[in-house]
């Protein structure tokens, strides 16, 4: 399947067809926030070059100055990925004593804006579940550094067994970190948490509901980010649930009742409510506690 921007246009009637599957929302304690505020820290880490790249034994760092608090940590590189494969996956394995976590990170995409203007979501079947389906580009990211990243992740758990495990990412790297938690929780460590910040639609219903049914799932969205709208409702996608929905305006500091907790794989009271992806909408991918890709090197190259 082939979609421009102007096909999104067309799919408008498509998408007010789609039925919500529930319209429950909840509150979130302040005391909540925090920790939202500071694993989406680690979200951030992952787009600066020096946490992905052969920097194995480091501790993270932030040349943009958006993850204080893990600057603060006593954290070390575990493992870190980067230019490997076709897929360009990148992202590191990292251990806080600070905080007793181990997280898996992964590093959003450089060249985002070019697969909102001219898009290709194909199904692949990623064994998951009977019947369920994942986004073939997000899915593919996360199988072709799941072996190496396996291998170090489960030496690091077994070595420190009653450290929490953590699983982050914006934007694509919230796609790819959304099936890397569910496959990782399939594979034993049932207690993973997933932070996933501004992701796109990553799974077909019965796999959303796979995931969903997991639980410890965080799924972030901003007002009218233009990514977690992709891929199309119409293209038989939907997100996992809960969807927590930031209404905070953009470069703004973020309060407990800015925060919606909304139930469902579709939730027309949150970002999906908002319109249609738009490149004009843009800046509100960016803003989600933090600048959380403000590391990200000049120019757009033609990566996934």
């Amino acid at each position: 399947m082939h979609f421009s921007l102007l096909t999104l246009l067309s799919t408008v009637t498509a998408l007010g067809n789609a039925a919500p599957s529930g319209l429950h929302t909840r509150d979130i304690p302040p005391a909540e926030l925090a920790q939202f505020e500071f694993w989406v820290q680690y979200a951030a880490a992952a787009y600066c070059h020096d946490n992905y790249a052969s920097m194995a034994g480091h501790k993270l760092t932030c040349w943009a100055g958006n993850c204080p608090q893990v600057e603060a940590a006593d954290t070390s590189i575990v493992y870190d990925f980067s230019n490997t494969t076709a897929t360009d996956t990148s992202g590191y394995i990292v251990l806080d004593n600070t905080n007793k976590a181990i997280i898996l990170a992964f590093r959003g995409s450089y060249s985002v804006r070019n697969w909102i203007a001219d898009v290709e979501f194909p199904y692949t079947d990623p064994k998951l579940c009977d019947g369920c389906e994942a986004e073939l580009g997000f899915w593919s990211s996360w199988e072709l550094v799941r072996d190496e990243i396996m291998k170090y992740l489960t030496a690091t758990v077994n070595a420190n067994p009653t450290y929490e495990l953590v699983v982050v990412g914006h934007s694509l790297g919230a796609a790819v970190a959304s099936l890397a938690a569910a496959d990782i929780r399939g594979k034993g460590h049932l207690s993973a948490k997933l932070y996933a910040f501004a992701s796109p639609r990553v799974a077909n219903p019965a796999l959303a509901q796979y995931i969903t049914a997991q639980s410890n799932n965080y799924r972030f969205t901003h007002t009218n980010d233009p990514v977690p709208k992709l891929p199309l409702l119409s293209m038989g996608y939907v997100h996992i649930s809960p969807e927590y929905y930031i209404t905070a305006p953009n470069n703004s500091t973020v309060s407990a009742n800015h925060v919606q907790v909304l139930e469902g794989e579709v939730n027309w009271n949150g970002n999906t409510g908002t319109g249609l992806p738009s490149l004009i909408d843009f800046p509100a991918h960016h803003w989600y506690f933090e600048e959380a890709d403000g590391c990200k090197g000049p120019g757009l190259p033609f990566k996934f």
